[in-house]
């Protein structure tokens, strides 16, 4: 069987969080071989974790010490150590980018004559979160790509548009990185139920988890408003926001915990990474999981709470119409100002929209299993599985 050598191209951290379980899969099922471009300096720590999985790890490292500190001469060394690296590689069967920054047009040509397949991945704020004239850059890439990808069907219609991918004849479709948590979170919820989660809690009460970080777009004001012009209905309910990470999370934390002492709400915000065990418990413990963020590329936690049973209230802007489209039960609302109608609304009809959300489970499930989400990856990389 031919051996399949494919390169990686991406930052260290969204490779370590979106893209390493899928390549151990795919490693450990097929005769292929995996190396990564890491396009910034990287750390001992992380390339150690890249080296246990990756045969070859290349990384920029032309922009250290004083270079680090000036911004021009930082782009300058970085374009430059990016080139370089790109011409010494050898050749590849696909080469594949996981979250296309503008910058990458300057080298993706050299990496083109490299590979026989060239792909792009796009994460969401690759696209969505950048001024208009770097379009300019990703569509000299994109123009080099033998098929586009993405997580869910709106961001990649979008996608698909601004790039006018059918005109030029470049393929596109949904590409899931597998979420190796949803094989330990399936076999907890065969295990467990929402009552002994809630009681590794401390608490047999109404359970209530607003968004899953303490980054600004989580509008956690908008949350605790609408919590407390429902208080009457919460007296005694457990109220959760976990904060443990996030852009400008300090800040946040700190914003948050004020607004709560102002509005006299009695909610925990957690403020340190919560053990595994922990973690699977709030998703099964929540009755209710708020999730209005202004963005958001198919979280995992979204999808872990439908998955738990909760009764999920989130945002029409959201992309997730890919899931309604699976049947999954969600509660929508047009704008944050709907919040508080709506939570008065499952507070009063709890058990109905609990059976409602009975059918997520399975959908979800289902849709995260390695045996879907590897369909695509073989199909793209032509990969066979070992006999």
């Amino acid at each position: 069987m031919e051996t399949k050598r494919i390169l990686i191209i991406s930052e260290a951290h969204l490779i370590k969080t979106f893209v390493l379980p899928t390549i151990k899969k795919l490693k450990a099922e097929t005769n292929s071989q995996f190396d990564c471009f890491i396009v910034s300096p990287i750390s001992q720590k992380d390339r150690h974790i890249l080296e246990s999985v990756f045969n070859n790890v290349f990384s920029n490292n032309h922009i250290r010490g004083i270079i680090a500190k000036i911004p021009r001469i930082r782009v300058f060394f970085g374009r430059y150590g990016r080139s370089k690296l790109a011409k010494a590689l050898p050749a590849y069967d696909v080469a594949h980018v996981h979250f296309h920054h503008h910058y990458f047009s300057y080298f993706t040509p050299i990496i083109r004559q490299k590979a026989k397949t060239f792909y792009i991945t796009f994460f969401g704020s690759d696209f969505n979160q950048i001024e208009p004239f770097r379009h300019k850059h990703n569509l000299k890439s994109v123009k080099l790509a033998d098929a586009i990808f993405a997580t869910n069907e709106t961001l990649l219609s979008k996608v698909a548009e601004k790039y006018r991918l059918a005109e030029r004849e470049i393929k596109s479709d949904i590409l899931m990185p597998l979420m190796d948590t949803f094989d330990v979170f399936e076999k907890y919820l065969e295990k467990n139920t929402r009552q002994s989660a809630k009681t590794q809690w401390e608490t047999n009460e109404l359970f209530i988890v607003g968004g899953y970080s303490a980054a600004p777009i989580t509008q956690h004001a908008k949350i605790i408003e609408a919590l407390v012009n429902n208080k009457s209905k919460l007296a005694k309910a457990r109220i959760i926001f976990p904060m443990t990470y996030g852009h400008l999370a300090e800040k946040t934390r700190s914003e948050v915990k004020s607004f709560l002492a102002e509005k006299k709400l009695d909610a925990k915000v957690l403020e340190e990474f919560l053990t595994l065990e922990k973690l699977l418990a709030l998703r099964l413990a929540a009755d209710i999981f708020i999730h209005i963020q202004s963005r958001d590329q198919m979280a995992a936690s979204m999808l872990e709470h439908l998955a738990a049973g909760s009764v999920v209230i989130t945002g029409k802007w959201l992309p997730y119409e890919s899931l309604i489209e699976k049947g999954v039960f969600m509660i929508r609302i047009e704008s944050p100002d709907e919040l508080s109608n709506a939570l008065a609304d499952v507070l009063e009809n709890l058990d109905d929209y609990k059976q409602k959300s009975k059918i997520n489970r399975k959908i979800i499930l289902n849709m995260m299993s390695w045996e879907n989400i590897k369909q695509n990856w073989y199909k793209y990389y032509e990969l066979e599985a070992k006999a």
